[in-house]
């Protein structure tokens, strides 16, 4: 898949919606590719009580599900289809699920396809183990 594929794919998922004082999601959408090949999708939870997540997470979730732990490529955008790169919770999150997630790669812009990899968002691990 293209990442101009993977990013429409994450247009198509988007659901904005406030659902009452407490609780908003789908403002903001992630596609990942697995090592696998897959793709997974997901999108954000807002709760009021903090206990919500991220996008990213979402899609790394169903890829954990599905037996993978390795991303190759993220494509994340929000409602006005503005690509983002990952929140530092999403960068931990991502980075300690396998170390070879060290070189996932996220679109920063989809003209010229240019990429950031997690090490490059993410330098010095807290662990101090790379």
């Amino acid at each position: 898949m293209t990442y101009r594929e993977m990013y429409e794919l994450a247009l198509s998922k988007l659901s904005p919606k406030i659902y009452g004082d407490y609780f908003s999601g789908g403002f903001v959408s992630a596609v990942l590719e697995g090592a696998n090949g897959k793709y997974y999708t997901g999108v954000n939870l807002d709760l009021a009580c903090g206990l919500g997540f991220c996008a990213e997470r979402s899609a790394a979730a169903q890829m954990f599900t599905d037996g993978e732990r390795t991303v190759r490529r993220i494509v994340c955008v929000n409602k006005d289809g503005v690509l983002l790169t990952p929140c530092g919770s999403c960068r931990e999150f991502l980075s300690l699920l396998s170390p070879e997630n060290a070189g996932t790669k996220f679109l920063l812009s989809l003209e010229d396809e240019k990429e950031i990899t997690l090490k490059e968002l993410l330098p010095l691990p807290w662990d101090q183990r790379k």
